[in-house]
């Protein structure tokens, strides 16, 4: 049950709400940082735009 804390404690270092990343983990480099937040915006301009499908009806 610890497995969920952690997580959402990764998640919050990842977000930059806190500064320590949690027990059992390493602090990670500018460069891992940059790249995760590159790949984070990659998928979302991947999946933008998927999901609404806009239908314009002209009466």
């Amino acid at each position: 049950m610890k497995t969920l804390p952690w997580l959402k404690a990764m998640l919050e270092y990842l977000g930059g709400v806190t500064d320590a990343p949690p027990d059992g983990s390493r602090p990670l480099s500018p460069l891992e940082l940059g790249l995760f937040w590159g790949l984070l915006m990659c998928a979302i301009l991947a999946f933008s735009g998927q999901a609404s499908k806009f239908i314009y009806i002209d009466f």
